[in-house]
């Protein structure tokens, strides 16, 4: 029985061994991963949940006494009062309070919660699942007839913008990209006949822009969505009292002129 109970212990030894250097390995890899993660990263996943922790007393409390409630997504500086004004990234610089939403999750509100919702340039900042997302979010927490209002970047000003350079507003904001936004190109090639090519690559890179609409492509996502009525506005202007002059708030130095350039709006009905 002793000899046997030897034989046993020392036959275990090698799968102790090779159990140990398992772990060894999988605390190494896990390390390693933690390790290749930008520590920024971890300051706004941290940043984010005390965020979304905070923001839910306070969505209760703006639900409880709103009589009319009404969201914005991505609201950046421009935040209206009497909405419940959301980013991601909220800032303190804001006219009213801004909250943490995230465009691209699950929005923590009950189906049916709003009269109307309202995003000024950010649905081009989501990649195309994420932007499906957010409209399918926005269907879900509208109440019926509940209106949805976007603006966003018009694809087909870019496209102008390349084939007629020459065109006065398209010259006018070509040469404010390159004074503000193209610098270095500028400063490199100074004026140049194909300044317009290069504010087109620059209107992706270095606005972080996922994907760009006109209005038929923007029209056809909205309707997959389950949205109808989907008509296209003019910047600021709209049927609805709440949705009048709310465009550009937030970009003041921006010319009016070349804000309504670049951008398109539509409403469309839940």
């Amino acid at each position: 029985m002793w000899v046997k109970g030897v034989i046993q212990l020392k036959k275990g030894i090698p799968f102790l061994q090779i159990n140990i250097l398992q772990k060894r390995h999988f605390m190494k890899q896990r390390l390693l991963q933690f390790l290749s993660v930008p520590p920024l990263d971890y300051y706004f996943k941290l940043k984010g949940f005390l965020q979304k922790w905070k923001a839910k007393s306070a969505f209760r409390s703006y639900l409880k006494r709103s009589g009319n409630p009404r969201l914005t997504i991505g609201c950046g500086r421009n935040a209206p009062t009497g909405w419940l004004n959301t980013d991601l990234r909220p800032q303190k610089g804001a006219p009213e309070k801004v909250l943490y939403l995230n465009a691209a999750k699950t929005f923590p509100f009950a189906e049916g919660t709003f009269d109307c919702i309202y995003s000024e340039h950010i649905f081009e900042h989501l990649t195309f699942k994420d932007s499906c997302n957010m409209l399918k979010e926005c269907y879900r927490i509208l109440k019926p007839g509940g209106i949805m209002r976007m603006a966003l970047p018009h694809a087909d000003f870019l496209f102008d913008m390349y084939q007629h350079p020459e065109k006065r507003l398209n010259k006018a904001y070509v040469n404010l990209s390159m004074e503000h936004y193209c610098k270095d190109i500028a400063k490199a090639l100074g004026e140049n006949k194909n300044a317009h090519v290069y504010v087109v690559n620059d209107f992706y890179r270095n606005w972080n822009h996922q994907m760009l609409h006109n209005l038929n492509s923007l029209t056809e996502l909205v309707g997959k969505h389950g949205f109808v009525d989907i008509e296209q506005k003019e910047v600021g202007e709209s049927t609805l009292s709440v949705f009048q002059n709310l465009e550009r708030q937030g970009r003041l130095s921006y010319p009016a002129d070349l804000y309504n350039l670049q951008t398109m709006v539509i409403e469309a009905k839940k």
